[in-house]
């Protein structure tokens, strides 16, 4: 199990990294193209590396919120139930988006390997900015796999 976490951590501190980058390339070329556009001639490149972008990162960063399991919950009616059926709505939940990223998976790469075109203004083909969906479901089937056992040996750190 430990083992299970220690690679959770390090895909975690991975996609972490990668979105601070991701970020941190959106607002440098933005800022670029808005000093282009006044002075210079606008870059015709940079709209669409930073919506590639943007699209890489949301990908991505969903596996990081999943971990922490911050995304949007509604716990009230968990809230009702006693310690132990939480645990079983959490482990179930836990199963469903698992099957639920599976299927995105599954669903994700065939969509990638359908790509023939190249992007608009960049010569790169699509099929690479369509990766970020089975990367990013891939990580948050891992997370979801691991959750799942944590939650079942009862070892679920907060």
């Amino acid at each position: 199990m430990k083992v299970l976490q220690k690679i959770g951590d390090v895909l975690d501190k991975i996609c972490g990294f990668l979105i601070v980058i991701m970020i941190g390339a959106m607002v440098i070329i933005t800022t670029a193209q808005i000093i282009c556009r006044i002075w210079f001639t606008a870059l015709s490149w940079s709209e669409e590396v930073t919506r590639f972008l943007l699209i890489w990162s949301t990908f991505i960063g969903a596996s990081c919120v999943y971990r922490r399991s911050g995304n949007i919950a509604i716990t009230a009616v968990q809230g009702l139930f006693p310690e132990k059926a939480q645990r079983v709505l959490r482990i179930m939940v836990h199963i469903i988006c698992f099957c639920l990223f599976a299927a995105l998976l599954y669903y994700g790469i065939m969509y990638c390997n359908k790509q023939v075109r190249t992007a608009a203004a960049l010569p790169i083909k699509m099929k690479y900015i369509y990766m970020c969906l089975p990367i990013g479901l891939g990580v948050c089937m891992y997370h979801a796999f691991v959750m799942t056992l944590e939650e079942i040996t009862g070892r679920r750190q907060a």
